[in-house]
């Protein structure tokens, strides 16, 4: 083997071993509880990393958060030692007093829409199965999502999810599917589009947008003020198709200055406006809970 590529290898070795060590002192010492590696549901890579908060004197609201990646890529701890993608959004919530899971998935191509759908909520199930063990309040439980996680979060709460999930936060969702479509080119839509859903009205099928009524659970809808282009184009369709209809259970917010990726990015950092924005919609609609930054 190369000189060179061996130390680099052992160098990577010893970073690791090195991150692991600081973690662990930084969880003994920190006000989050964690749990990883949970298993929500019996096929393989159906896990969970669960955040609580440690000092809790009741039972607490907690939100399930589903990664973003077109529905084909990303995972729980996408380049986590990196980016600390996505356990970051489990310690910002859990300092502000909502246990948060954050869940794999099954995968385009290998998994479908259905696939996706039903693992998200076997997610939430697991959650309020076992609410008491993990000292979490089962009448209150949410979902976030960002992007594509935002679009499968949007599915369950307005299409035929379980009751008990009381709301979502989606960041940057896809809301029309039909619209995704036209604003990607061939090669994108050959890839994923057509063979994940489908044509023609199977597109109105798998879009949120579709199933919203006057007695949805309610939806907050963060888009950055520089997201993807046909994202501002759908947060500006439907918030005014919304308005119309006068569905005030779906509030779209603008955060100023962040654009698709710095909406998951700056969470837990000193840049952070999303952490605050998803507290709040769960106080809303649950009642006042006890947070610390």
């Amino acid at each position: 083997m190369n000189l060179f590529l061996l130390r680099a290898i052992m160098l990577i070795g010893l970073l690791q071993l090195a991150n692991c060590h600081l973690r662990d002192r930084a969880r003994a010492a920190s006000d989050v509880e964690y749990h990883d590696d949970l298993q929500y549901a019996a096929h393989a890579g159906a896990l969970l990393d669960l955040y609580t908060p440690r000092a809790a004197a009741d039972a607490t609201p907690a939100v399930i958060f589903i990664h973003g990646g077109y529905w084909r890529n990303q995972s729980r701890s996408y380049y986590r030692a990196f980016t600390g993608l996505y356990q970051n959004f489990g310690i910002a919530l859990a300092k502000r007093g909502i246990a948060t899971a954050v869940i794999d998935y099954r995968l385009h191509p290998q998994a479908t829409l259905t696939d996706q759908l039903a693992d998200v909520t076997a997610a939430a199930s697991f959650m309020h199965e076992n609410a008491a063990r993990y000292k979490i309040d089962a009448s209150q439980i949410f979902l976030a999502g960002h992007s594509a996680g935002g679009h499968l979060a949007l599915m369950v709460l307005w299409g035929k999810g379980p009751t008990f999930i009381k709301g979502v936060t989606a960041l940057s969702p896809i809301l029309d599917i039909a619209h995704m479509r036209l604003s990607k080119d061939a090669e994108f839509n050959a890839s994923l589009t057509t063979p994940f859903f489908g044509s023609g009205e199977a597109d109105m099928l798998h879009s949120p947008a579709t199933y919203l009524k006057p007695t949805s659970r309610p939806a907050l809808l963060l888009y950055g003020e520089k997201d993807d282009d046909y994202l501002l184009q759908q947060q500006q369709k439907y918030q005014s198709a919304f308005a119309e209809k006068k569905l005030a259970n779906a509030k779209f917010v603008t955060i100023p200055g962040a654009d698709h990726t710095t909406m998951v990015m700056h969470v837990n950092t000193d840049k952070d406006n999303i952490s605050d924005a998803i507290a709040a919609f769960v106080r809303t609609n649950t009642g006042e809970i006890s947070h610390a930054k």
